[in-house]
């Protein structure tokens, strides 16, 4: 390593990746393990700070598509490099959200995991699914909170706000939890806000739901790489989950 960003390597003759060459030929470059052990001779490479991520999470066989778009910008004229090409409105497959999101393509087959992770908790805990993902949204075009050199996930497409889930009555035939409250074969919501930190009678168990499910989507490694809730300031009454290059949990 010569300096924060340099990286040794063995490759084949790369063009330095910025966040307008993703390309399927730059994808295919990082994910091809044996650029590493077929390559002639040793280049050094500098790369750019995103396709360093790119490719280092390609060789431990996690590769994603944006991960090769630059995160980091400074703009003279204040411009957001928000990237708008690939995003597609989406609704949901396992379960559904309550207004369609706008997500770049690369995350659907992230968010269709999460549903089917939230679909099995919720049945374990309340005997059903929820009719619906309540959300404040996905693309937003904007930079990082408190980091105005580095794109927020959000300006990619690439993250998703969860505010809670809304759950409709239990059918008469369904079999229902042992011990579950006869009040939660009704109509309710779970929210994080009211009820993360709840530890008393029936919040208590949407607490327990929302924690299971976070708790089975960070032991999963395919689902999300970013994960904030409660924890992290302003994020009091939301979980984001996002795909950045790099791991990050805070909830």
């Amino acid at each position: 390593m010569d300096g924060p960003f340099a990286f040794d390597a063995w490759v084949y003759d790369w063009p330095m990746l910025t966040g307008d060459e993703h390309t399927p030929f730059a994808l295919r470059a990082l994910r091809a393990r044996e650029t590493a052990e077929t390559a002639s001779g040793a280049t050094r490479q500098r790369l750019s700070r995103s396709a360093l991520f790119a490719y280092w999470n390609a060789l431990r066989g996690d590769a994603y598509d944006l991960d090769v778009i630059e995160r980091f910008v400074r703009r003279a004229d204040g411009k957001i490099p928000c990237v708008r090409r690939g995003l597609v409105r989406y609704t949901g497959t396992t379960l559904q959200y309550r207004g369609a999101i706008l997500v770049n393509e690369a995350f659907l087959e992230r968010l269709a995991r999460f549903e089917e992770v939230v679909a099995n908790v919720a049945e374990e805990t309340y005997g059903r699914r929820p009719l619906w993902i309540r959300h404040y949204g996905a693309y937003s075009c904007r930079t990082s909170r408190n980091r105005a050199h580095r794109l927020s996930e959000h300006a990619l497409g690439n993250a998703l706000d969860v505010v809670g889930f809304d759950f409709g009555p239990a059918d008469d035939a369904a079999t229902l939890p042992e011990g579950l409250p006869e009040r939660l074969s009704r109509a309710f919501q779970v929210r994080v806000l009211r009820h993360w930190g709840a530890e008393k009678g029936v919040a208590a168990i949407h607490a327990r739901f929302l924690r299971t499910i976070t708790e089975r989507l960070i032991n999963r490694g395919d689902v999300f790489r970013g994960m904030i809730g409660p924890g992290h300031r302003d994020h009091a009454d939301h979980f984001h989950f996002d795909m950045s290059p790099w791991r990050y949990i805070r909830l």
